[in-house]
């Protein structure tokens, strides 16, 4: 693509004579000298006409065989927002369509609110023109693609504007373009829209990467010009003629996420030197049968297979992938497609117009596309006052990575990456959500807060009237998607206000059960919360302005000193002064390693100089002996200021006795990095009674995990003891 065409518009003008009927010409045409008379002398920051930026876009659209009236609304679409011409005027002068293109693709200028009409800020303004956007785009999909063409050109142009601008820019570009382009499956524009973003953001990564690629690029040159005519080979001995096999090199950006991930900075980037090729075939049957030969002719390696033909990704992606280890002892990664799926794999909603010798778009892809705007539609209805107007909720819900989730009927919900069974539920519907219970997933009964796989099968079971206020706390993580969340506070808010204070009293008491605590007054709480009276926190915890967890974790901080104490952390300072807290020392005095001075994220190992002292060292320090006595070393962790003294608690978990229940508590206290001195279960006539010595950290801990407990499949109550109360009734002990 070109990164602007000259202001004449003759190259636009025969583009589009190679595909649009005179008559569709004639609008572009008008369109363009419409633009050209309203711009005039104005010029870009780079000092070109401005009308040069419109007629590009323009440019951009007819290269994909866009109709008339997108090419239009690109030319136009500026002339609404920067001169005095209205939108309304646009329709008069073009017709209904380019002008609801147009005022889709129009930004806001200033935003008002209250009685007295005051503006907004600019963050509220980007907000609402985003809001704008999308909301259009839920209607015509060509606003979004419009849009991403004109982000597409403003980021090859960037240069000529100032850093704090280019930034801003390359940020918003990162968290909106990029995953819409992603979305709509358009992966050529989404890849060069990260890279131009992190070219500015961090532009020695940026470098760092590219140069990596380029030296990898010369190695899997080699292995390709050996590999690729053993796979043409093979496939045309067994009848099947490939259509095309090339390299495809890994995404900038994503490289760089990677490593991210993996804690690398600066120059030192993780590039997976691992080649992936691309194996075109005619029709869907070759991609199955070659398949089967490239795993006889080589070994594959286990668990890397998907099978994106049998089950889309959900921005129209289609594809066999596999990996296998060739004959030199490399691993190669193979992805099938035909040419059709190649060419989706790259352009993506593009494809409704775009026609190759035939056409690419079918009635599956359009109810595909009409699912994921159905998403971001819904997700949409977040109420403005839960998150920048719905905007932010709507990218993590609809932006962020999908899993593919089936109903018992075998339909398909679209939820996005970390979603649970009770996102599932309100996907369904806002019903089935409130009254969700129980959750089979592939048959097996699961926590309701547990995160769904690709794949999986869920059936939900309806035994509630309502939904329950702690699925709103995120730290217990019920509802991940915040279309969900919006739907439960709703509920909570149209609750009358004599029921929410009759059930905000009930929720109290039950969390001051939990809690062991039911000799508090609500006076003395209500103050704690900053309430006039119990009745007001009643009616705060009946409307879910106050949650339980919330409540709890205020109540347990005010009397937190009350109970048992016992320090597990240590104590040791720097040379230069800083504080550390080291755990799972023993309490024996500590010293850094003077050699390989140790600071947090560091993986630790202690060496014992004698039975009082403990010397800290980085994992690998040369200052440490080769072959250390195992008697001599400990496995030390770095904490916090919390982790320093814990409380110890004492919790009785109640329920039907049920293998792997233990295990689950177990596994739970392990995640929490909780430590158990304690442990003791009792079955008796199908049910099970446990209790559990924990060390916990801080009030919103030991919150968090009795709720989690709580969530349990089979668990119906949990309850924390006091020294003074008795031990369970005698049953039979047994493995749970």
């Amino acid at each position: 693509m070109v990164h602007y065409i000259a202001e004449d518009g003759v190259e636009l003008f025969e583009l589009i004579h190679t595909y649009l009927p005179p008559e569709d010409r004639q609008l572009v045409v008008r369109a363009y000298d419409f633009a050209r008379q309203h711009h005039g002398d104005e010029r870009r920051m780079s000092g070109e006409l401005f009308i040069t930026h419109p007629l590009t876009i323009a440019y951009y659209l007819a290269e994909y065989q866009l109709d008339a009236p997108a090419l239009a609304a690109a030319l136009l679409h500026d002339v609404a927002e920067d001169t005095v011409v209205s939108v309304e005027e646009i329709r008069e002068l073009f017709g209904a369509e380019v002008a609801l293109l147009v005022d889709g693709l129009t930004k806001f200028k200033v935003v008002t609110t209250g009685a007295a009409q005051q503006p907004l800020g600019p963050e509220a303004v980007r907000d609402a023109t985003l809001r704008k956007l999308f909301w259009t785009m839920t209607g015509d999909v060509r606003v979004g693609v419009i849009k991403l063409f004109d982000r597409l050109h403003n980021m090859r142009t960037i240069d000529a504007t100032s850093l704090e601008s280019q930034r801003r820019k390359a940020e918003e570009t990162l968290a909106v373009y990029a995953p819409l382009a992603n979305r709509l499956g358009m992966w050529q524009l989404k890849n060069e829209l990260e890279a131009r973003s992190l070219r500015i953001l961090d532009l020695r990564a940026y470098e760092a990467i590219v140069a990596r690629q380029e030296q990898l690029k010369h190695q899997h040159q080699r292995l390709y010009a050996r590999i690729s005519p053993e796979i043409a080979a093979r496939l045309t001995a067994a009848g099947i003629q490939p259509v095309d096999i090339f390299l495809s090199p890994e995404n900038v950006h994503s490289i760089y996420r990677q490593s991210l991930q993996e804690g690398r900075q600066g120059s030192h980037f993780s590039l997976d030197d691992t080649p992936r090729l691309v194996v075109v075939l005619r029709d869907v049957s070759d991609c199955y049968l070659a398949l089967g030969h490239i795993h006889q002719l080589w070994r594959p390696v286990p668990g890397k297979f998907d099978d994106y033909i049998a089950n889309p990704r959900d921005n129209l992606y289609q594809s066999l992938h596999t990996t296998v280890v060739h004959s030199s002892g490399r691993r190669v990664k193979i992805r099938f497609r035909t040419v059709t799926m190649n060419i989706l794999s790259e352009v993506g909603v593009l494809a409704r117009w775009l026609r190759i010798g035939r056409p690419l778009w079918s009635e599956e892809l359009a109810q595909r596309v009409d699912a994921l705007f159905a998403n971001i539609e819904q997700s949409m209805e977040v109420e403005p006052a839960d998150q920048h107007s719905g905007v932010q909720a709507m990218m993590q819900d609809v932006f962020r990575d999908q899993i593919m989730v089936y109903t018992p009927a075998g339909d398909v919900k679209e939820l996005p990456k970390g979603a649970t069974p009770l996102d599932f539920a309100y996907a369904i519907h806002s019903e089935v959500g409130a009254q969700c219970r129980i959750a089979l997933v592939n048959d097996v009964p699961t926590p309701l807060n547990e995160p769904l796989r690709d794949g999986d099968h869920v059936r939900i079971i309806k035994k509630g009237l309502a939904p329950q206020r702690i699925w709103l706390d995120e730290d217990l993580g019920f509802l991940t998607t915040n279309t969900a969340r919006a739907k439960v506070r709703r509920w909570f808010r149209r609750m009358p206000a004599a029921d929410a204070v009759a059930e905000g009293q009930h929720l109290l008491a039950d969390e001051l059960r939990m809690l062991g605590l039911c000799d508090l007054s609500p006076g003395q709480m209500a103050g704690w919360l900053d309430f006039n009276s119990p009745t007001e926190l009643y009616h705060a915890l009946g409307r879910a302005e106050v949650l339980p967890t919330t409540l709890a974790t205020r109540v347990l901080t005010e009397t937190w000193e009350q109970g048992p104490h016992r320090n597990v952390g240590t104590v040791v300072e720097s040379e230069d002064g800083e504080r550390f807290i080291i755990i799972d020392a023993s309490q024996r005095t500590l010293r850094l390693c003077r050699k390989c001075r140790p600071r947090p994220n560091d993986e630790l190992i202690g060496f014992s100089r004698n039975k009082r002292q403990v010397t800290v060292h980085r994992q690998g320090c040369t200052v440490l002996p080769m072959d250390p006595l195992a008697e001599r070393s400990l496995k030390l962790r770095w904490g916090t200021d919390e982790q320093c003294e814990v409380r110890v608690v004492t919790v009785q978990v109640d329920g039907f006795d049920r293998s792997g229940l233990l295990y689950e508590i177990a596994e739970l206290m392990r995640n929490e990095r909780i430590n158990m001195p304690a442990v003791h279960a009792d079955t008796y006539e199908g049910t099970a009674t446990v209790r559990l010595e924990m060390e916990v950290a801080s009030p919103r801990q030991l919150v968090r995990v009795l709720h989690r407990i709580r969530a349990l499949v089979n668990v119906s109550d949990v309850t924390c003891m006091s020294p003074q109360q008795p031990s369970p009734p005698p049953g039979r002990n047994g493995a749970l």
